[in-house]
């Protein structure tokens, strides 16, 4: 579209268009400041795909395109073909389309950076780093592109906001079938197959989703960067500016000076070694020194894997703390004789074992079990038959259903419950001992069994109090996750429910559990677990993710790679500052002055 602009700043006459420029987006033009523009997702032509074309990723609301660019029905382009000839990339001739031309014009108005890969290019991020920007891997972006798939998705990429059914069941009903013939031919087909479709959408990451999986992976590689003492300038209230002027009241001054002595740090630290832990006892196995400092070092740096099983004891609750190595043989001998006396109450029992109740719960039971870290060295074996599983059994894996029975009998009031299997397995593969194992995870279930409630009261306090965690420690956040209908931190109750079991590694699960054991500062250290992972994606969430399935897939993908060392070095951090914060306010309140909180 030509507009005419007079240079003349008396002459009256209207601007006129050429073509009328669209108010709003539609399916084949849009109008928008370039300024709004955060990104292209660009696929040129290839052997597989004749026409390239271009999606608009605008910092705000839902991604326009794709854009085709037909060059062969292009008399421009072809001129330029014809007689430029293609382009060169170093020393590497490419062939030249339509995009080529489009990015240029755009370069001409506002920066536009390229990946390695030439699939994304960065608008008006005139700050970005090159060497960063070069190094980022575009992997898992190219795998979303494979053939027919991609060309339905780019379509369905405009109705993120709805849940990835609701994607499908678009599709189908009548009111929509108009649309279909938009798509290619073979697009069309796979419409007619909601299965198919389906699946599609399932593996489907949204353009949002992917940006914010590779922004979160450069900054991690920029935080690299960063000199230690300046780096946790970056944590908490100190990273972003989460508290209003007229709501904080000036309360927090001290917090955001710049006197490196009011910024808490963190006292992560080495391993205990085999030999640090024997020399906390003396020669009868009673401890020598303050059960805090034994705490301390267990908090600042877990154990080594040689003292794991003793020190597991302790923190579960199975040995008391001040007990000697007599004592603790007699511990043995009677939770053994205590645990063998339960178990024979449903081993023994035939009658209770034909119940449907019971049935029902064993089946439960040997269903979880058998999904339950089969990777793992002790639990990877399939040396014995089980008729009524998918999958073979071994004796450990046998013994954590004869644990998990036992504990249906011992806790009538409760049960078992969908989850319980996740919290007994590495106490199992940990302890090795079926009695002491069992007496450990009662130990464990004292403090996670309101998780495991019916009525799921335990686990909305949890997310209750990390509701009102972060509405106090990142208002901005906060009103972020309130604006896409992520209030209910439903994001966050897998964490909870099981310890983030399933977000670390099983070497790292290991030390959090441990660490997390000892109430060092807080037995609701977990919460500031939760809220560092939280800290360390902000930026990102708040600027990529504009609803809850997208910050529900976007934090459940997180799983296996979060660094377990940085996540627990910021909750230290986020801990302290929440500490002086709380102190800020009491004593402000004590002077009588007037707080008001977000």
């Amino acid at each position: 579209a030509f507009v005419q602009v007079d240079i003349h700043p008396d002459d009256k006459n209207e601007i006129q268009s050429s073509i009328v420029l669209p108010e709003e987006h539609t399916l084949y033009a849009l109008s928008a400041p370039v300024d709004t523009i955060h990104s292209l997702l660009v696929q040129a032509p290839s052997f597989s795909r004749w026409y390239g074309h271009i999606v608009i990723n605008f910092k705000e609301g839902p991604s326009a395109g794709p854009f085709w660019f037909h060059d062969d029905e292009s008399k421009s382009t072809m001129l330029q073909k014809n007689t430029q000839g293609g382009k060169f990339v170093g020393n590497t001739q490419q062939v030249r389309w339509g995009g080529d031309e489009f990015i240029d014009r755009l370069g001409q108005l506002v920066p536009v950076h390229t990946s390695e890969t030439d699939y994304l290019y960065l608008v008006g991020h005139g700050n970005t780093s090159p060497a960063l920007f070069a190094a980022t891997q575009m992997d898992p972006f190219v795998a979303t592109l494979k053939e027919a798939r991609w060309n339905i998705l780019e379509k369905l990429s405009r109705v993120t906001k709805f849940s990835r059914d609701t994607a499908v069941n678009l599709l189908s009903k009548p009111a929509t079938r108009p649309l279909v013939p938009l798509f290619p031919t073979h697009v069309q087909e796979m419409c007619h197959q909601n299965e198919t479709v389906k699946q599609t959408v399932d593996d489907y990451d949204s353009a949002r989703i992917f940006l914010a999986k590779w922004a979160a992976g450069l900054a991690a590689q920029s935080s690299h960067t960063v000199p230690k003492d300046q780096k946790y300038r970056h944590v908490g209230v100190w990273g972003h500016d989460g508290w209003e002027e007229d709501t904080a009241l000036g309360v927090f001054e001290i917090l955001n000076s710049e006197n490196d002595v009011s910024i808490p740090t963190h006292t992560r630290t080495t391993p205990v070694t085999s030999a640090e832990w024997h020399s906390y006892f003396d020669q009868k196995g009673r401890l020598l020194v303050d059960l805090e400092i034994v705490k301390k070092h267990i908090f600042s740096g877990g154990l080594d894997m040689r003292i794991r099983k003793q020190a597991w004891l302790f923190l579960t609750g199975v040995y008391a703390w001040d007990s000697d190595t007599q004592e603790r043989q007699r511990i043995d001998q009677e939770k053994s004789k205590h645990y063998l006396d339960l178990k024979h109450q449903w081993f023994n029992n035939a009658s209770l074992r034909e119940t449907s109740e019971w049935q029902d719960q064993k089946h439960r039971i040997d269903k979880d079990v058998h999904r339950t870290d089969r990777t793992v060295d002790i639990y990877m074996n399939q040396d014995l038959d089980t008729p009524n599983m998918q999958s073979g059994s071994n004796h450990h894996l046998e013994t954590l259903k004869h644990i998990l029975c036992t504990y249906n009998v011992f806790n009538t009031e409760l049960g078992y419950v969908q989850g319980m299997s996740d919290l007994l397995s590495p106490l199992y593969a940990v302890i090795e001992d079926e009695a002491l194992a069992f007496w450990a995870f009662v130990g464990f279930m004292e403090r996670m069994k309101s998780n495991f409630y019916t009525d799921q009261s335990g686990m909305h306090q949890q997310l209750l109090t990390m509701d009102l965690l972060l509405q106090f420690m990142d208002p901005s956040l906060y009103k972020h996750f309130e604006r896409t209908d992520s209030g209910n931190f439903f994001f966050c109750f897998r964490w909870l429910l099981v310890w983030f079991k399933r977000e670390f590694t099983w070497k790292d699960m290991l030390v959090l559990w441990e660490v997390l054991w000892t109430d060092y500062l807080t037995d609701k250290f977990h919460l500031f677990v939760a809220l560092s992972i939280l800290d360390q994606h902000r930026d990102v969430m708040m600027e990529y993710l504009k609803n809850f399935d997208e910050i529900l897939k976007y934090t459940n993908d997180l799983s296996m790679t979060i660094d377990l060392q940085e996540t627990l070095q910021r909750a230290e951090i986020l801990y302290y500052q929440f500490k002086q914060r709380m102190e800020a306010v009491e004593s402000k309140r004590q002077s009588g002055s007037t707080v008001k909180l977000p």
